[in-house]
């Protein structure tokens, strides 16, 4: 409910720039996502702009479409936009300046605190989490290369409820273990399955942590809070 496949008929392509409202300069890096209509593969029609603010999205279902362009550290923009072939849109949004000069700080500290671990990691960052088919983070992680949710207890009936459960996660080079999750720096007691509750269009960023056995995620709103406070990191203890 509340999505709906792109129906077969005229398709154009969504050409635009977005713009800092202030400053009228270029936003690099924000998503612009058309709402309410997902690809034949289920997959968002979205794209993302480049360095001069610039976006464009082929296969757009013509006509009038709700719109939504987000960045971190600029406020939400929802427009409904007649698209037709041939136009260019100019969308400007509004910069939150606090979250904007403490974001690449508070990313530093996110890598620093990774590289400080004797284990390896792997880490998925924004676009491609909201760019992404997969609607949930569990399913995001499940298509990854090198990374599956595989049932924690093995023999017994294949049909019983323990082997049923991928509650474990196996990357590559390891073997299988309980993750223990946490979600925008809290533990998250709903293991894997919490997981599949959580958008992949909300979050910021998802770091897995081999041989730590930690899947760490964070939500937009999270990062822009904590940047705008300055918090200081709490330390990964695996």
């Amino acid at each position: 409910a509340g999505y709906a496949e792109a129906q077969v008929g005229r398709s154009v392509t969504f050409t635009g720039q977005v713009t800092d409202t202030y400053w009228g300069a270029p936003v690099p890096g924000a998503i612009v996502r058309i709402t309410g209509t997902l690809r034949a593969d289920g997959s968002a029609i979205a794209g993302f702009t480049d360095e001069e603010g610039r976006f464009s999205i082929s296969e757009v279902p013509a006509g009038p479409s709700r719109v939504l362009v987000s960045r971190i550290g600029y406020a939400d923009l929802i427009q409904v936009l007649d698209i037709q072939e041939g136009q260019f849109v100019e969308v400007v949004v509004i910069p939150k300046p606090v979250v904007l000069e403490g974001i690449e700080v508070y990313v530093d500290r996110l890598q620093t605190r990774l590289r400080a671990l004797p284990f390896s990691a792997s880490v998925f960052e924004e676009t491609a989490l909201k760019l992404s088919p997969s609607l949930n983070v569990a399913d995001y992680l499940d298509s990854q290369p090198g990374f599956e949710f595989v049932p924690c207890f093995v023999g017994g009936s294949p049909t019983g409820l323990y082997t049923r459960r991928r509650d474990c996660m196996r990357t590559r080079g390891t073997t299988p273990q309980r993750p223990r999750i946490f979600i925008d720096d809290a533990p998250a007691m709903g293991g894997v399955r919490e997981l599949a509750t959580l958008p992949t269009f909300e979050m910021y960023r998802v770091e897995v942590i081999r041989g730590c056995g930690q899947i760490r995620v964070y939500t937009t709103s999270y990062v822009e809070g904590t940047a705008s406070r300055g918090y200081p990191l709490l330390p990964i203890i695996c």
